[in-house]
């Protein structure tokens, strides 16, 4: 199998782990063209008053000064969970007392609205900007505002999924017409860890909603929820795309909405295989997964009804590229061992569909072996189980079909695994034997 090295590909600027650059902000304001829509809050609806770089409210008001923070730094923020939220803080007052300063968050969750603060050191001098630097996880002083304790990781999960608020209060009850400033805010995501120097096994996972995954990794064995560090994910329908350890919480499907930190798909069991088949070498896996899309439409190659592609094809091409650019731009060496592929159901709703599924996989898999340079890359599928899509047969037919008539693509077969009540997805102890399944064709390989 041919080394891959720092593929370069056109398409969206994803944030990459790379040598120079541990992770990407998830946002930023540096005030340098204005106040980038941070409003104040109570302090009499002072105005936010701007100069390049900073942004400061004056005290108008007994009661608490604050920034509030726009748009780009709220909704679903999961990605923080385990980062950091740095700024610079000033006052004109001295020694900023007696006051407490603080940073609040707020967000909608399963159990309503919660908040979150955390008090913030008093500057030591007036009119000298402070860093604080404040983690995004239940381990940092963070108070639940009505409970009296701190937030359970859980809490504060959720909490990142839905944020709504994040605000930066501070002011000195004795001092009149203080200013209270601001600047250099940023939002980032957890520094991701490195994979270690040396030739990386890749595998490149892609499908719809059964390898998405919709089960929660609470319904299985504790081990499965510990993470894998000799296992990095590169998990492409992420917030921010970035290598980390192996764990749950990768799956993306709309049955993952209850708890997505939770959900995972064959990866899960997939990695653990490969770990313990190569000990002491690192495995890299690529996932993109989008549930309820068919290949028809969504992961079609180049063809008259869809010139450029389907929309997913793109993508897929888009987040392997982003991957493997990272990695060569850390100065690693790698491979693409084999192409995992759990995908069909959507296909085998419509007859149109179902009819051109053998070449459309056929041509999916040449174009997967064009991008990654190797005409001889291992493609395994998952047969899918008859749910009872009216054109089940054809397609599962068509699978085997075209593992049987290409060289290195197989096939493995999932009509024993146990569904959900659903009647479509399989349940957790499916999707574990899944992932082994496909573990079990790559080491046959060898």
């Amino acid at each position: 199998m041919r080394t891959v090295r720092g593929l370069v590909v056109l398409g969206l600027a994803i944030g990459l782990l790379t040598a120079t650059q541990a992770r990407a902000q998830l946002a930023v304001s540096d005030f340098a063209d204005g106040d980038d829509g941070w409003v104040t809050v109570a302090n009499a609806n002072s105005p936010v008053l701007w100069q390049t770089g900073v942004i400061s409210q004056r005290d108008q008001h007994y009661g608490i000064m604050a920034f509030k923070a726009p748009s780009k730094y709220l909704g679903n923020k999961s990605a923080a969970y385990g980062g950091t939220f740095t700024f610079e803080m000033s006052t004109s007052a001295a020694n900023f007392a007696p006051s407490n300063p603080k940073l609040r968050i707020s967000g909608d969750t399963p159990w309503g609205s919660i908040t979150f603060k955390i008090p913030l050191p008093r500057p030591a001098q007036a009119n000298v900007f402070q860093t604080y630097t404040v983690t995004f996880d239940e381990t940092d002083d963070w108070n639940f505002i009505g409970e009296g304790r701190g937030p359970t990781s859980e809490e504060f999960q959720a909490v990142l999924e839905r944020l709504t608020d994040i605000r930066i209060i501070g002011e000195t009850t004795a001092v009149d017409d203080e200013l209270f400033s601001i600047r250099n805010v940023r939002f980032d995501p957890p520094e991701q860890p490195e994979p270690e120097p040396g030739s990386l096994k890749v595998f490149v996972l892609a499908g719809q909603s059964n390898m998405a995954g919709c089960d929660d990794v609470r319904n299985v064995d504790p081990m499965w929820q510990s993470d894998m560090g000799d296992v990095m994910m590169y998990w492409g329908n992420d917030f921010v795309p970035a290598f980390k350890a192996l764990r749950s919480g990768t799956s993306g499907a709309s049955c993952s909405d209850v708890g997505p930190q939770y959900f995972f798909g064959p990866e899960l069991a997939f990695g653990s295989d490969m770990m313990l088949a190569d000990p002491g070498e690192q495995v890299v896996i690529i996932k993109f997964a989008v549930g309820g899309t068919d290949m028809f439409q969504y992961w079609t190659t180049p063809t008259r009804e869809f010139p450029d592609g389907g929309v997913l094809w793109n993508q897929l091409q888009d987040v392997m590229g982003d991957a493997f650019t990272a990695l060569g731009n850390m100065g690693y060496e790698y491979h693409v061992e084999a192409f995992l592929w759990m995908q069909g159901e959507s296909d085998a709703d419509k007859r149109y569909r179902a009819r051109y599924y053998t070449k459309n996989l056929t041509n999916f898999i040449s174009s997967m072996r064009y991008y990654v340079g190797d005409p001889e890359m291992p493609f395994i599928l998952g047969r899918i189980r008859d749910a009872g899509q009216p054109h089940a047969d054809m397609v599962r037919d068509a699978q085997v079909s075209v593992a049987t008539n290409i060289p290195n693509v197989y096939w493995i077969d999932t009509d024993d695994l146990p569904f959900l009540p659903d009647g479509i997805h399989y349940d957790e102890a499916g999707m574990i034997e899944l992932g082994h399944r496909f573990a079990d064709v790559v080491m046959s390989l060898r």
